[in-house]
């Protein structure tokens, strides 16, 4: 396999999960600048139906596709790719109580930022692990780039 494939593989999750994080980054800078909870609601509803939906993809993709094929090559990964597994699921709870908090009239800008700081900080861990963790696998992963989408999601 060549280099330039191989390396494409890591490159490509780091490069995923930046994008997440960015987007995660102008929701906490619009939170950060309101100062009302109901001025905000309409926007972040925009934002969290895009980023929920987007990581939702990213992690649903890695669990059906991505891992799978890690642990056909890699079967030593399967307490990596368990705990894995289970911070997508910590993700996408947080990610439901936001939106929660976002439909709550009573939700409160700090509230939301609380919130957004927890949804920041468990990304952030688990995108760290991930990538650290796989970093060795992705290196020996040995399927074609075209399917990418198919295995990090469309984001």
């Amino acid at each position: 396999m060549l280099s330039n494939r191989i390396f494409a593989w890591h490159r490509e999750l780091q490069d995923v999960h930046h994008r997440l994080e960015r987007a995660l980054e102008d929701a906490r800078r619009a939170i950060r600048s309101g100062e009302r909870a109901q001025s905000l609601k309409p926007e972040l509803r925009d934002f969290c139906y895009t980023f929920c939906t987007a990581l939702g993809s990213h992690h649903r993709s890695e669990d059906s596709d991505f891992f799978p094929a890690l642990l056909r090559q890699m079967p030593e990964l399967e307490p990596t790719i368990a705990r894995l597994s289970r911070e997508h699921e910590t993700l996408a709870r947080l990610l439901t109580d936001f939106q929660l908090s976002l439909d709550d009239p009573q939700s409160s800008p700090e509230q939301l930022f609380l919130q957004i700081n927890d949804i920041k900080a468990a990304m952030k861990a688990h995108f760290g692990f991930e990538e650290g963790s796989l970093n060795q696998a992705l290196r020996a992963l040995d399927v074609p780039e075209s399917d990418r989408n198919r295995m990090f999601g469309d984001v």
